[in-house]
């Protein structure tokens, strides 16, 4: 007779938000193992990033904006102090203002939705002139940027593989059996699963009843000679900086062709955006595409299965997922083990009519 492997916890998902919740898990002394399927395309892996707490053309502040933008500077940093790696970027965003009318529409947005702790207006704006059509000045958020998701993600897989908490396999959903005191996979036994698996949630038979409603996106990596502006530029579409003249420019929405394919389209729109935005000339190096696991209200998903105790997700991060991950790895595991409740708006509870 074979015996068990045993564990506290199955992962099964390394994108963001199963790598966070694994770093999470490991240092809270748990025995965890997390199944990385290396077949399947990771959004995380060409995800832009960017945290930016104000967004939209009616300057819409981000939902739970100071309980996000509360914890996420100081959680990333202390990632970069455990990993001794830089991977998180503070730069700042910057929207020109397009024309007299966009600015005095902004300018009544700010005053009417009481941003002023978040948005700053700026007129001397000779930093960006070089490269952006900056005349009538723009708005400056100072807690905005982005993370470099690969490199964390490189270096949480690198402490999984050390404490020998990483599989490189696909999970078959199938061959899951459930057992009175928790679930048996294969050779392995495990009180808990938690599923992070985005995109392909909709193929997880426990799961795939959820309302999930994912989008596709697409961004181009660009060089610009003498470029030195350090802030991401927003107007449309937005210009990240990269170092060394390297940008980023995205991004592109799309709620069909659910795949990882570049398309002519998708490189169109944004070179498009680019040219009217840029005052200088570019050279485009790349393109990327991804699935970002989105839901129908925008809101993530976790939470217990309405029906298997000890099985679980999280899911549904979206388009904002560097902004959302901290604090809902944390609300996840505060109801795992200190039975806090979930907000109510992300909670998996609120989709439990749907099950059947």
């Amino acid at each position: 007779m074979v015996s068990l492997k045993k564990y506290d916890f199955i992962i099964v998902g390394n994108g963001l938000a199963g790598s966070l919740l694994a770093n999470e898990l490991l240092e809270k002394g748990q025995k965890i193992l997390v199944f990385a399927d290396i077949s399947m395309k990771s959004s995380s892996m060409v995800a832009g990033g960017m945290v930016n707490p104000v967004t939209g053309k009616y300057l819409a502040k981000t939902w739970l904006i100071d309980e996000l933008f509360g914890l996420l500077f100081d959680y990333y940093r202390g990632l970069e102090v455990e990993f001794k790696e830089r991977f998180f970027y503070q730069t700042g965003l910057f929207r020109p203002f397009a024309n007299e009318e966009s600015k005095a529409n902004f300018l009544n947005q700010i005053e009417k939705h009481q941003l002023h702790d978040y948005l700053e207006v700026q007129e001397n704006t000779n930093a960006y002139s070089p490269h952006f059509n900056v005349n009538l000045g723009g708005m400056y958020t100072q807690k905005a940027g982005w993370l470099d998701v690969p490199t964390l993600l490189s270096k949480i897989k690198e402490k999984l593989i050390f404490w020998e908490a990483y599989k490189e396999a696909k999970f078959v959903h199938e061959d899951l059996i459930f057992e009175d005191s928790g679930f048996r996979y294969k050779d392995i036994f495990t009180q808990k699963i938690i599923f992070c698996e985005g995109f392909y949630a909709v193929q997880n038979p426990f799961f795939n009843w959820l309302p999930f409603n994912p989008v596709k996106g697409e961004s181009l990596l660009a060089k610009i000679n003498d470029y030195g502006i350090q802030s991401i530029v927003n107007q449309g579409k937005w210009i990240m900086p990269l170092g060394n003249g390297t940008v980023r420019i995205g991004a592109t929405y799309s709620w069909h062709e659910l795949d990882f394919e570049n398309t002519e389209r998708g490189r169109d729109e944004l070179l498009s955006n680019a040219t009217k935005i840029l005052n200088t000339e570019f050279e485009i190096m790349g393109q990327q595409a991804g699935v970002r696991p989105s839901t129908k209200d925008r809101r993530p998903i976790l939470g217990e299965h309405p029906y298997h105790k000890n099985m679980f997700i999280f899911n549904g991060l979206g388009t904002k997922g560097v902004s959302l991950a901290p604090y809902f790895v944390k609300q996840l595991t505060d109801f795992i083990f200190l039975q806090k409740d979930i907000n109510p708006e992300a909670n998996i509870e609120r989709h439990y009519p749907l099950y059947s």
